[in-house]
């Protein structure tokens, strides 16, 4: 239940406060796989993992939706598993719901969640990230431009 107070009700309720406060930027951090069972990917261990205690994908699944229904103009980057060591390898940024496994620094999710405030190209986007040493770098606002809202 606590899951899903934080992951759920807790974004809807700061969604709610930026809406009464005039504040019209969001973004969430979420997770790749939030919307696995979609992605028939139900039976991939990681997706089972993330689910078993306490439903925390679907408690941001549900959140995100609701972040997308509001109105606010909000970027969701969905980070592969979070590393807490120096980031290692380059970011990839793909669409919603086609990353099933990676991983990724927390500093290069922090640099993506950052620069999404000031991108235009960010505005209204799902995206997911992780990092691979053979990715070529690139500036994150030209990622963001890379990728296509579905």
């Amino acid at each position: 239940a606590f899951v899903l107070q934080v992951d759920s009700s807790g974004t809807i309720n700061l969604v709610e406060a930026c809406r009464k406060a005039g504040v019209n930027r969001f973004i969430l951090i979420s997770s790749i796989l939030v919307n696995g069972a979609a992605m028939g990917q139900i039976f991939n261990p990681a997706y089972i993992i993330l689910n078993i205690f306490g439903l925390t994908l679907i408690a941001k699944l549900r959140a995100e939706r609701y972040i997308r229904r509001s109105g606010i103009n909000y970027t969701i980057v969905r980070p592969g598993g979070l590393r807490n060591d120096p980031p290692s390898g380059n970011i990839v940024m793909e669409p919603e719901d086609t990353l099933y496994e990676g991983s990724i620094s927390r500093d290069q999710v922090a640099e993506v969640a950052v620069e999404a405030i000031l991108c235009p190209e960010a505005s209204y986007k799902v995206v997911e990230i992780v990092a691979h040493t053979e990715a070529p770098k690139r500036a994150i606002a030209d990622l963001f431009s890379l990728v296509k809202q579905r």
